[in-house]
C-alpha cells in the first residue's frame, strides 16, 4: 500500500497536478479578492460573492482531473503523452476476447520484488522472458538471454518454454525445457538474480476479477535486480557464461 502510494504521489508530481491546483487555488483566492473590492461598484449581494468562492472550490476535483489527464502549459491544453502511449501500446485489438464473464485463455500474474518493493504484471496473452526489447517480462541482468523463455497458453492450460538459453530455465528447484505451470510456481532465469512468482489465473471470472484489480498494472514488467538498477557482484558477466 505505502509502494503504491508512493507511485500514485510521485506520478501526481510528474502530472503537475499539485501546481496546477495550487496555481488554481491562488487565482480563485485573487479572483474573490478582486470581487470583493469591485462588488460595491456594481451594488452586487454578499450571497452573490459567497456563491462565486464556493462554485470556485467545488470546481477543484475537476481541475485536479483536468490536470491529471491533460499537459496544462504554455503550448497550450494537450493529452499527457503518458497516456497516449499507454493507448498505443495496450492495442485494444489483440486484446482476449470477452464473452459474458469468459476471459478465453485466463491470465498469469507475475509478481517480483526489487528496490522499490513489491511489483506486479498480468498477461492474458504469450509473453517472453528476456532481456530483449520485445520481451513483456524483461530483466537488465547480461546472464539472461535476450530471449531465455517464452510462457504461453495450450489447450486450456500455462506452459513455460526454456529458449536454448545458455544458463537455463529453473521451475521450482527443476531446470526445464518446457513444462505447464501449476496455479503457483517460482521461476528463475538467473541462479543469482530475483525470481519471479508466477500465479496462473483459471478462464472466467478469476480472470475478470484479476483484469479488474491489475488494470492499472505495468504492460512491460521491468525487473531489476539492485535498488537503482545495477547489477550486484554476483550478477556481474563472466568469461565462462554468456548469453545468446
Amino acid at each position: 500500500m505505502a509502494n503504491r502510494l508512493r507511485e500514485l504521489l510521485g506520478e501526481a508530481r510528474r502530472r503537475k497536478v499539485f501546481r496546477t491546483a495550487g496555481v488554481y487555488l491562488v487565482a480563485v483566492w485573487g479572483l474573490s479578492q478582486g470581487a470583493v473590492e469591485l462588488a460595491p461598484l456594481f451594488g452586487a449581494p454578499d450571497w452573490a460573492l459567497r456563491a462565486l468562492v464556493i462554485g470556485a472550490i467545488a470546481c477543484l476535483p475537476g481541475v485536479v482531473t483536468l490536470a491529471w489527464m491533460f499537459d496544462i502549459g504554455l503550448g497550450g491544453i494537450r493529452r499527457d503523452p503518458e497516456d497516449l502511449a499507454q493507448v498505443d501500446e495496450d492495442d485494444l485489438a489483440s486484446m482476449p476476447t470477452m464473452i459474458g464473464s469468459d476471459a478465453v485463455e485466463g491470465g498469469v500474474i507475475v509478481r517480483w520484488k526489487d528496490g522499490r518493493g513489491e511489483n506486479a504484471a498480468l498477461f492474458t496473452e504469450e509473453f517472453f522472458v528476456g532481456r530483449g526489447s520485445d520481451c513483456r517480462v524483461r530483466f537488465y541482468d547480461p546472464l539472461v538471454s535476450r530471449r531465455h523463455a517464452r510462457v504461453y497458453p495450450d489447450d486450456g492450460a500455462w506452459c513455460i518454454e526454456d529458449l536454448g538459453s545458455r544458463n537455463g530455465t529453473i521451475l521450482g528447484e527443476t531446470r526445464i525445457e518446457r513444462a505447464e505451470l501449476g496455479v503457483r510456481n517460482e521461476v528463475r532465469v538467473n541462479e543469482a538474480g530475483p525470481p519471479l512468482h508466477l500465479e496462473v489465473l483459471k478462464p472466467g471470472h478469476q480472470t475478470v476479477d484479476g483484469l479488474s484489480r491489475h488494470a492499472g498494472g505495468p504492460r512491460v514488467a521491468h525487473v531489476r535486480s539492485g535498488s537503482d538498477g545495477t547489477l550486484t557482484s554476483r550478477e556481474a558477466p563472466s568469461r565462462t557464461r554468456r548469453t545468446h
